[in-house]
């Protein structure tokens, strides 16, 4: 449990499924097909999702403590050549239930199957990455290509970070003195860097605090265990076209974790954003966009979509 808890630290700043069919209701906007949002079933959570787009499938997820709305800029560059999946992970956002990164992936499969998807690009930060990659590695035939995009470590590598359990310190700080305390705290940590001749991100950031709730640390539960964690010694079998994406200024451990795996996964390749650090796509988002469409489209002509 505390290797899990730095896991999740590191990748913040960085009851099992019905077997019944997912519930799913959509809301659409005017009377086009796109971009429309919905909420489908997955198990105790109602998971919110947008679609906009058409063209091979790509799936954004969000880190720790986000939203879906972190990829708006995205979308907009991503919809005319894909269709855009992005959805809050349970517990966070206009999602219910309890954060759990073991149902992640399970709710990722639930909600493609629930949109007729039978393989997606998918493409996570963080926390969102670590739950792109335990998908990749628990249901390969659904991943097309794969970006792990400020992955933090996996179970298995080493060294791991000595010290106290970050995120019982969170939830301390945040049940004693709130959440407001425990972002400043948050938006100080290199994780947050942003340049600093761009003083308006440091806005957007106290603006997406004020979205999260902490549900996550004021009111936790266990991991329900759905999905295994993919382990270091798991990705040698990833098959997908894999790209490996952070910022210059990212943190040496997640850079040498980028390193790791891009070692580990056959035919994988780093991209590095000048001038960017964990939220690179906040930063840089004209390069970050251009580095994922370059690669999605060498992705689509290695591996045509299934």
């Amino acid at each position: 449990m505390r290797n899990a808890a730095v896991i999740a630290w590191l990748s913040a700043l960085a009851a099992c499924a019905n077997e019944r069919a997912p519930e799913q209701t959509e809301r659409t906007a005017g009377a086009s097909a796109a971009p429309r949002s919905g909420v489908v079933t997955a198990g105790d959570a109602a998971i919110n999702y947008e679609i906009a787009g058409a063209g091979t499938p790509l799936v954004l997820i969000h880190g720790w403590a986000q939203d879906l709305t972190i990829w708006d800029e995205q979308v907009r560059a991503f919809s005319p050549r894909h269709r855009v999946v992005r959805y809050d992970r349970r517990g966070y956002g206009r999602s219910t239930g309890h954060a759990d990164p073991t149902a992640d992936p399970d709710d990722l499969r639930i909600l493609l199957d629930s949109l007729g998807i039978a393989s997606a690009a998918v493409l996570g930060l963080s926390a969102g990455s670590r739950a792109a990659l335990n998908f990749a590695v628990a249901f390969p035939e659904r991943v097309s290509a794969l970006v792990l995009y400020g992955q933090g470590p996996v179970p298995g590598y080493a060294p791991m970070p000595e010290g106290p359990d970050p995120l019982m310190v969170f939830r301390e700080i945040a049940r004693t003195h709130g959440l407001d305390s425990l972002g400043k705290l948050v938006r100080a940590h290199p994780l947050a860097w942003m340049p600093p001749d761009k003083p308006e991100l440091q806005d957007s950031l106290r603006l997406g605090w004020a979205r999260y709730a902490g549900r996550d640390l004021l009111d936790p539960r266990p991991p329900s265990g759905r999905v295994p964690e993919a382990r270091l010694d798991q990705v040698a079998a990833i098959r997908a076209p894999t790209l490996l994406l952070h910022g210059d200024h990212e943190m040496p451990l997640f850079q040498q974790v980028a390193d790791t795996l891009v070692a580990r996964i056959p035919g994988a390749r780093k991209v590095v954003i000048t001038d960017g650090g964990h939220g690179a796509h906040f930063a840089q988002p004209e390069r970050f966009n251009a580095a994922v469409l370059e690669f999605l489209e060498a992705a689509t002509r290695q591996s045509p979509p299934r």
